[in-house]
């Protein structure tokens, strides 16, 4: 049985990860599951419960917070919260985020030059 718990007065449906995926989520293929679970909930705002998730990959993380982006852009415009995650996993989420807002420009080119050694040191004589 899939951990997913509609509280009523909040409209409010929340889904329990380490039930419906794993506590160890190392691939972004298994957010598809996740996303058909809030696609198929009858209430705008979904918590996704990250209680006994031990670790997820950076492309895990970087799936679902597409994801999340992608269901708060839809016609629906569903709410979707993070809660009880532990340090590792909300470093990754944070450390994924931040990589999507500033990618990392590509290394500098390095460029040599070629310098006739004589003619340096002569500079360099006073």
């Amino acid at each position: 049985m899939i951990d997913i718990e509609t509280m009523d007065k909040e409209k409010n449906t929340k889904i329990n990860i380490a039930r419906l995926i794993a506590p160890v989520i190392s691939s972004r293929d298994v957010m598809g599951t996740l996303r058909t679970e809030i696609n198929v909930t009858d209430t705008q705002v979904v918590s996704l419960d990250f209680k006994d998730v031990d670790f997820i990959s950076r492309s895990a993380a970087h799936e679902l917070l597409s994801v999340k982006e992608d269901l708060v852009r839809k016609r629906d415009k569903k709410e979707i919260y993070f809660v009880n995650l532990n340090n590792p996993v909300r470093d990754m989420f944070r450390a994924t985020a931040a990589n999507r807002a500033a990618p990392k420009s590509k290394e500098p080119e390095f460029k040599a030059e070629e310098v006739d050694l004589t003619t340096l040191l002569k500079e360099v004589r006073i």
